[in-house]
Formats: structure tokens, C-alpha cells, sequence
């Protein structure tokens, strides 16, 4: 299973073989349109609605390009930049998920503050574990972005030494099929020409602390108005985990 926040999401992170995920659940949690409009009305979208809609037909072109048109699809329809408002049930559903369909690896999102939907993200895909009855899955995590020294640092992990990492060097053709499936994201063309297509890199997961910031300095989404704080999540990540904590069955 790839549990992602976006419709994008899985290009960045496995674009060089997407085409191998044929038989994969694909799960996003977000319909990639921010309820503020402005992103909407920046791609001559007149509703949050259209907008998401063009964006999931794109991920359409992408599947269909890539040769995995029938893969499993599912929206959890959290609007962009507020699926950390929603932190105990996200959770749930990704568990229920993993349990119904017996995953045994799931690909998704590092927590190092790229962005709150990431964050929300990688949040539910670790507590969902603590769930289930059946063995938990192995996370493997894609690395993304996050604030470097000079702003938006992509395609590295933030502790990159302290934690092994595989890097997949694309040949000159995984490269053209990445840009070709990049292209299908017109919409997000001014983030992802951000990201190279050189290389992919991931790592299986390190436990986090999501009640505190991901890395020391500031983080990379305080940097713009994206709904959420990164100390706001921080604190909404301490009230799920009281409530997950709650919820969570008792095993002998």
C-alpha cells in the first residue's frame, strides 16, 4: 500500500517504477485542494471542487501512462492542508485499511515539516500500526522536502546520516519516464520542478516523536499560510495520541 497526502505524491517517490505497483493500494488523504481557494484560483479554477477534480484526473494520466490504469485507488477526501484537524480518525481508517487488506509494506511520507499534510500523514500511517491484531506492516518512507539552508531542500531525508538509507540512481530512461509522468501534473508544475529526477531515495522508518518539531530550526511550512503551524501540530499530535490511546483496544 502507498499511503500518500496528494495526487503527485507517488511520482515523486517511486516515478522511476511506478509501472511495478500494479497489484498496490493507492490511498491519499487529501483531494488536493485547499478550501482557501487561492490555489484554485491561481490554476484558473473557479471552486476547491474543480480543482480537485483536475487534479485527480491528472493522477489518471499518470496511471494510465505508467501502465497501472486499474490500480486501486482511494481518496480519504480530507481537503488539503487539513487533514491534521483530523488526526484520531485518519488514523482509525488507515488502520482499518492495513487490517482488511493484510499490507505487509507501506510506502509514505518522512516527518521532517515539508508540509502539514505529510506530517498528518506519516503521523496516521505510524499510530495505525498500534491497531492492529495482525503483524504491522513495514513502513518505508520516500524522501520528499523539507527547510534547508537556503529554503526547500529536496530529494534528501533530514538526519540522512543517522538513519541507512537505499538511493536508486535512475537510468537515462527511468528519468525520461519520470519527467513524462511529472508532466502529467500541469497543475503542479511550479513545485515539482524543484525535484530531480536523478535519483529516489528511502529508508525503513525511525520512530518519531510527533509532539515535537521534526528537526531543530525552522520549519519548512511556517513558512507560508498552509493552515497549520508547525507548533499547532505538534499540539494536535499530543491530543491524538491521548485519544488514540483511549481508543486503543487492550491485548493481553
Amino acid at each position: 500500500m502507498l499511503v500518500f497526502a496528494h495526487p503527485d505524491d507517488e511520482v515523486i517517490a517511486v516515478g522511476a517504477r511506478l509501472s511495478c505497483f500494479s497489484s498496490a493500494h493507492f490511498i491519499y488523504v487529501t483531494d488536493g485542494a485547499p478550501r482557501d481557494q487561492r490555489d484554485s484560483r491561481r490554476n484558473g479554477f473557479r471552486s476547491p471542487d474543480s480543482y480537485s477534480e483536475a487534479r485527480f484526473k491528472e493522477l489518471k494520466r499518470a496511471f494510465n501512462l505508467a501502465g497501472i490504469s486499474r490500480a486501486r485507488r482511494k481518496c480519504l477526501e480530507y481537503p488539503d492542508q487539513e487533514s491534521a484537524y483530523h488526526l484520531p480518525e485518519l488514523t482509525e481508517t488507515i488502520a482499518k485499511l492495513f487490517d482488511k487488506h493484510r499490507i505487509q509494506i507501506v510506502f509514505t511520507h518522512p516527518y521532517e515539516g515539508g508540509h502539514p499534510d505529510h506530517d498528518a500523514t506519516a503521523f496516521a500511517v505510524h499510530h495505525a500500526v498500534q491497531f492492529l491484531d495482525s503483524e504491522a506492516p513495514l513502513i518505508v518512507e520516500a524522501a520528499f522536502y523539507h527547510q534547508g539552508a537556503q529554503g526547500i531542500q529536496t530529494g534528501s531525508f533530514v538526519d540522512s546520516v543517522e538513519f541507512e538509507e537505499v538511493v536508486y540512481t535512475l537510468t537515462d530512461t527511468e528519468r525520461a519516464r519520470k519527467l513524462e509522468l511529472l508532466a502529467c501534473f500541469t497543475t503542479q508544475k511550479d513545485m515539482l520542478r524543484n525535484f530531480s529526477t536523478r535519483e529516489e531515495r528511502y529508508r525503513a522508518s525511525p520512530q518519531y516523536e510527533f509532539t515535537r518539531p521534526p528537526h531543530a530550526g525552522r520549519i519548512f511550512y511556517d513558512n507560508f499560510n498552509w493552515g497549520i503551524t508547525s507548533d499547532r501540530f505538534c499540539s494536535m499530535a499530543r491530543e491524538a495520541e491521548m485519544k488514540l490511546t483511549s481508543a486503543r483496544p487492550a491485548r493481553c
